[in-house]
């Protein structure tokens, strides 16, 4: 098994977790009624144009580069470790890169099924301590010590698993996406080689899952989480809307965004969308369903992440723009800010004092740009 491509010169970080701690901390309860618990955000006008950022390349898109970006699919920043980790699907590998001067530091892993290698895989998330995981489909999470030693590998939930998110400090949120007839997402809670046996919530009766006049559910969500261990999902349906569920798994605030227009899918897009699911059931091995169920409306917030101040960033769709617009929330979920990059963003993590993305050039080559925060 390769675990560097270069040698990695990096702190050690302790990776003690007690499964009973977990349990304790992190209750969990199946979200049923909790309407008379939800607070809305007031309601902010967009009365203004966002702000623009001024980006610069960190990464510059380069296909001869050393090793070249192909198909990058998370970043995650790991600010006192002075790292941004980035996971590659071409080959599928998690790279280490210095986080001020963009030089690449190594990678972690390999494909396959073995200790310390991906199938498949789809999202990242890093601790503050260190602690790094990365997602597999089919619900495999392997983790890595900032030493780049092998820390750990657990097997999260029953469905297709879609994201993953740093919780605390020693524990993560893993999304999957459990089929019809059940037709719910699950977050359960995972550290090391520990799984909580229940979901810490699962999305039954929420705002966003509903579509008008349809029989089925979208579960499509943005995910992130704050340092106090609380979810944050960006419900997919015709409304602007980021729930807030606490640790006991009730949604306990709804914040919104009305002004902002409901984004419907074109029939072309549908059906991209279609074949896309197609391609994911494929890689397990399985057969996609009969009649496959796409959303009618593309969700307003394609990801989420949380600042080390607890501010919320949102990466957003506004239409045709080919523009990234990044709408900034307070810790309590109130609207701040809105900045405009002049890229084409899929990915961001946000340190104390920069924005990190991952972005495409004019000529459709990956590459990761950063821009102070204001």
């Amino acid at each position: 098994m390769r675990t560097d491509r270069r040698r990695l010169s990096l702190g050690l970080v302790s990776l003690g977790v007690a499964a009973g701690v977990l349990a304790a901390t992190l209750t969990s309860t199946a979200c049923t009624d909790s309407a008379s618990r939800r607070v809305d955000s007031p309601a902010v006008s967009e009365a203004r144009a966002p702000s623009t950022l001024e980006p610069r390349w960190l990464v510059p898109p380069d296909p001869a580069g050393d090793p070249p970006l192909a198909a990058p699919v998370a970043l995650a920043v790991d600010e006192e470790g002075g790292r941004l980790l980035v996971l590659e699907t071409q080959p599928p590998e998690l790279r280490v890169y210095d986080l001020s001067s963009g030089v690449f530091l190594g990678a972690l892993g390999r494909e396959g099924d073995g200790p310390g290698e991906y199938r498949n895989p789809i999202a990242l998330a890093v601790h503050p301590g260190g602690l790094a995981a990365v997602l597999s489909t089919s619900g495999r999470v392997t983790y890595w010590g900032r030493d780049g030693t092998l820390a750990g590998i657990a097997q999260v939930g029953l469905g297709m698993a879609t994201d993953i998110v740093a919780a605390r400090v020693d524990s993560f949120y893993v999304k999957t996406d459990v089929l019809p007839p059940d037709d719910v997402a699950e977050f359960r809670v995972t550290a090391a080689d520990t799984v909580l046996a229940r979901p810490l919530f699962r999305d039954l009766d929420v705002p966003g899952t509903e579509e008008a006049g349809r029989p089925y559910k979208n579960h499509t969500y943005a995910v992130a989480a704050t340092p106090s261990g609380e979810l944050l999902l960006a419900a997919p349906g015709q409304e602007y809307l980021i729930l807030r569920v606490d640790r006991s798994g009730d949604v306990s605030q709804v914040i919104r965004r009305p002004e902002i227009e409901p984004l419907r899918r074109s029939e072309a897009e549908i059906e991209a969308l279609r074949e896309r699911v197609k391609k994911a059931f494929a890689a397990l091995g399985r057969e996609p369903p009969a009649s496959l169920r796409v959303p009618m409306y593309r969700a307003h917030v394609s990801r989420l992440t949380v600042a080390p101040d607890a501010s919320i960033w949102a990466l957003t769709q506004r239409g045709d723009s080919s523009a990234a617009i990044i709408d900034r929330f307070d810790a309590r979920g109130r609207f701040s800010a809105s900045y405009a990059i002049e890229l084409r963003v899929s990915e961001l993590s946000v340190s104390s004092d920069a924005v990190f993305f991952l972005a495409r050039s004019a000529l459709d080559v990956p590459g990761i740009g950063l821009a102070e925060r204001r």
